[in-house]
């Protein structure tokens, strides 16, 4: 069965038994429902939307939902035992393959998008130990990139808008063909694999333009920064906690408050993600153990917030507080609700 085939049985099933196949993930119903809909149609997705708003933890929540499957023991293409295609495999004639069981949570590879990106990092290269031991003519000798090494898994590609463009193109074949043709073997490898993708905004430093070609491959939905009762639910369940230390709900309330309200001022370029808030929420509860206490209190978080938004956020170059952001941090929480 195809992976596509595979995932939209699974969210199928979950939502026939009246479950949420994204839990875990906050964001509106609309947007849930329509990365669903994505996923069932067997669709790439792309995801746009500031950074520390989830996009990462979708993705893998997305790949838990896949069954475990059997995969060749070692295959660096993920080949299934029953139906082997890779060189390494073929390689083996008529000798029985050993199988090793793969998790949902197994079937999941990340690439992190940067300027430095080459296509090789993408679809591999010739590996020079194997070429010399098994002359560089043999597709053996072909080290797998990335794209080889996801058949049969989900691929999550964060921040694909700071990949260049050459880069980009490299993902074409496999999003239109399903295989990717190993460069000078002439011999094609099966990709079964689902993107999902993610980029940020233009305006964050490092994001280029999707081409055109790349960008119509994939369904892109926007993703915004949670509502603030999301973003405690958020806290609550990925924030670590230092026992026995304990967080009041009003003061969980404060430091997402704290946040919310940064992002409401057209004085910050960059606001607190939500990542700033789980470092506020983290950090003060270190503080008060530091201090020997067994309660945060407001205090605590006033007080490593200054440390951890003024680290975080950017001003800007038109605001007063420009040279000065801890006055403007100090503001921030002055006006947040929750105390």
């Amino acid at each position: 069965m195809e992976l596509r085939e595979e995932l939209r049985k699974a969210i199928l099933s979950k939502v026939k038994k009246d479950q949420d196949p994204l839990k875990g993930f906050y964001t509106t119903d609309e947007v849930q429902e329509a990365i669903l809909a994505v996923l069932v149609s067997g669709r790439h997705l792309l995801l746009e939307g500031p950074p520390g708003i989830g996009k990462t933890t979708v993705a893998k929540i997305i790949a838990r939902l896949l069954p475990s499957t059997k995969a060749v023991k070692g295959c660096r293409y993920v080949c299934a035992p029953e139906k082997p295609t890779c060189p390494d495999c073929l390689a083996q004639g008529k000798k029985k393959l050993k199988a090793q069981t793969l998790s949902g949570e197994e079937r999941f590879i990340r690439i992190q998008g940067s300027p430095e990106m080459m296509p090789e990092d993408l679809v591999g290269d010739i590996d020079p130990v194997l070429a010399m031991r098994l002359g560089i003519q043999d597709p053996r000798a072909f080290n797998p990139g990335k794209i080889q090494k996801s058949h049969r898994k989900i691929m999550f590609i964060d921040e694909l808008n700071r990949v260049p463009q050459r880069t980009q193109n490299t993902l074409l074949q496999v999003l239109e063909e399903g295989s990717v043709t190993i460069s000078g073997f002439d011999v094609e490898a099966q990709v079964d694999t689902l993107v999902v993708a993610t980029e940020n905004p233009e305006e964050y430093a490092g994001a280029e333009r999707i081409s055109e070609n790349l960008g119509d491959r994939f369904e892109r939905l926007t993703i915004d920064y949670p509502t603030l009762e999301q973003e405690i639910e958020i806290l609550k369940l990925y924030g670590k906690k230092i026992k026995p230390v304990e967080i009041p709900p009003k003061v969980t309330k404060k430091i997402v408050s704290i946040s919310q309200h940064a992002r409401s001022l057209k004085e910050l370029d960059c606001p607190p993600s939500v990542r700033s808030s789980l470092s506020i929420y983290e950090q003060a509860q270190a503080l008060a153990k530091l201090k020997g206490r067994t309660t945060v209190k407001p205090k605590d978080v006033e007080e490593v917030t200054k440390t951890i938004l003024k680290g975080r956020i950017s001003v800007s170059g038109e605001s007063k507080y420009y040279d000065q952001p801890e006055y403007l941090i100090e503001k921030i929480i002055e006006e947040a609700e929750g105390d």
